[in-house]
């Protein structure tokens, strides 16, 4: 077990129920007030905070202020577990930047619901260092509003989701999500002011970028796809000047999955969709990394959504 999720709450029972439930998929570290947590923290690599909203001293949502405010900590994502939610409370936490709420009856109600909501925060908790503030930012909200769609659990829905807020985090040119079916690949979303014809897109499977992505199984980057083995849509693209382009797998392969193996794709996992993101202005490495890991890990959500929706 490679992730660690800090459990803080001064119910005893709710340990015990997070260990029954969280246990066997997660290290768990307990704390009985904010204090105690806090000097975990300053000792103990965490994944993940599940914490409760009403304490002695030192309350869920004054602590979750303070970590917001240390740049050491401010990263690591949040569930605020309550009782007594309120309109008022949940919206100061979402504030200070807490993923959710999780109602604790919903440890004994829907176990399976607090699973899947986990699962996805510790798998969206893509951190890249040095990226730009903005995108950064930008980042975060699509991780939010991924989540809130996914919960719903609609494949459609949150697909189209993800690349739209994708599609305008990258001021893309064009954004083409690709459902494999039989090593087949169809058209799901296409994004963009301009498309390629249908006969374009009938063709992709003859296309290097999809030659590459079905035998390779790894994202590539190419900011000059004219004469470079990797490309797809070239007479779109040159017709449209758009020289940039990023290709990424993903797999069929869930979140249990993925996490189980320390985010990495499982070896016998097959493709069931791809992902092409083209603009005119060139991308940076750092552009390059966060999408490449925050597809395929987000995969890993869409995977499950698609299964269920089959």
């Amino acid at each position: 077990m490679s992730h660690t999720i800090l459990v803080i709450d001064d119910d005893e029972p709710i340990h015990i129920m997070a260990k029954s439930l969280l246990g066997k998929e997660f290290q768990l570290v307990n704390a009985r007030d904010s204090q105690e947590a806090i000097n975990i923290l300053s000792e103990t690599p965490v994944n993940l905070i599940l914490s409760d909203i009403h304490m002695p001293g030192l309350s869920g949502l004054e602590l979750l202020e303070s970590i917001r405010d240390d740049e050491e900590k401010s990263k690591i994502p949040v569930l605020i577990m309550t009782n007594l939610p309120t309109v008022e409370k949940e919206q100061k936490a979402l504030d200070l930047g807490a993923v959710d709420f999780i109602k604790k009856e919903r440890f004994n109600t829907d176990r399976e619901g607090v699973l899947e909501l986990v699962r996805m925060k510790i798998l969206t908790d893509v951190n890249i260092k040095g990226l730009d503030e903005d995108l950064e930012k930008s980042k975060n909200v699509l991780v939010m509003k991924l989540m809130e769609s996914a919960i719903k659990g609609s494949f459609s829905d949150t697909v189209e989701t993800f690349c739209s807020y994708l599609s305008d985090i990258l001021k893309s040119d064009l954004l083409s999500f690709f459902i494999i079916d039989n090593e087949i690949p169809s058209p799901l979303i296409i994004k963009g002011n301009e498309k390629p014809s249908e006969e374009e897109l009938n063709s992709f499977k003859q296309s290097n970028s999809f030659e590459h992505l079905s035998s390779k199984k790894e994202a590539y980057l190419s900011n000059h796809i004219y004469n470079e083995e990797l490309g797809c849509f070239l007479d779109f693209s040159t017709k449209n000047e758009i020289p940039a382009e990023i290709g990424v797998p993903l797999f069929s392969a869930n979140e249990k999955a993925m996490l189980m193996n320390n985010l990495n794709v499982p070896t016998e996992s097959k493709l069931f969709g791809l992902l092409i993101v083209k603009r005119s202005k060139l991308f940076s490495s750092k552009e390059f990394e966060l999408i490449s890991r925050l597809v395929t890990q987000t995969g890993a959500i869409l995977w499950r959504l698609y299964q269920k929706d089959k």
